[in-house]
């Protein structure tokens, strides 16, 4: 399912249920991805309510809530390219008020990292600004589809460029790529975790894309089927936005 910047900026600017909808299905899954807490219903009561209900440590309190910070950001700044400014501020806002910032470890990494059980080697500290800059001016020079929404999430995770929220951050900048390109969204299912994990290390490693290629390629099927009832709403947006344009 294709939306437009303009299309999902409505949706959030009319306070439709939808928008809310889609916010629950990506925060819901890319939350779980790192180890959440919080079930679909406790989240889906946050957003609607403003209430936290169900028993979960603070951390994760405070990530949930800075989540929901962050995608109304990502959508806030869709007309924004993607630079070093950006993706820190992506990161700063999710780990505001954790123990990240407790230790004065937002922003890039001052220390090397590493991934439990996986065999990656990850960017060194005085690597990642380097190799950030490398992958946006490859970012800008590409042909902007799905592939290029893959490799630029394979690099990103392999130059993991903050001590913690990698993940989620690269999420998040899928999320932007394909939204300010009019490729179809997607949310990588909480449950498929261990076959994302298994294809992103694949494609590190060996530069095979193509099990990524499949999980996200079904999870944009699944994302279309789940959300159908978004083409009516955003043809009554656009039949809205045409009139307005005839009135002039």
């Amino acid at each position: 399912m294709v939306i437009s910047i303009q299309e999902i900026k409505l949706l959030k600017d009319i306070s439709l249920s939808s928008y809310d909808m889609l916010a629950l299905e990506f925060l819901f899954h890319s939350n779980k991805l790192e180890g959440s807490t919080f079930s679909l219903e406790e989240l889906s009561l946050y957003l609607e309510t403003n209430i936290i209900e169900g028993s979960h440590d603070v951390e994760d309190i405070q990530e949930t809530i800075n989540s929901v910070k962050l995608f109304d950001f990502v959508i806030d700044t869709l007309d924004e390219p993607i630079t070093k400014t950006l993706l820190l501020e992506f990161q700063h806002l999710l780990k505001a008020n954790t123990k990240l910032q407790e230790y004065h470890l937002l922003g890039w990494k001052q220390i090397p990292n590493v991934l439990r059980g996986v065999d990656i080697e990850l960017a060194q500290p005085y690597e990642v600004i380097p190799k950030i800059d490398n992958l946006l001016r490859w970012w800008d020079e590409s042909d902007k589809e799905l592939i290029d929404v893959i490799k630029f999430h394979v690099d990103f995770e392999k130059i993991h460029p903050f001590s913690d929220g990698n993940g989620r951050v690269g999420r998040f900048i899928m999320l932007k790529q394909c939204l300010q390109n009019k490729i179809n969204l997607f949310a990588i299912d909480s449950a498929d975790i261990k076959k994302y994990k298994e294809a992103l290390c694949i494609a590190q490693k060996e530069n095979d894309y193509t099990k990524l290629s499949n999980l996200f390629i079904k999870a944009q099927w699944d994302f279309a089927e789940k959300f159908s009832f978004l083409d009516e709403i955003i043809r009554g947006i656009d039949a809205l936005k045409m009139n307005d344009n005839l009135s002039l």
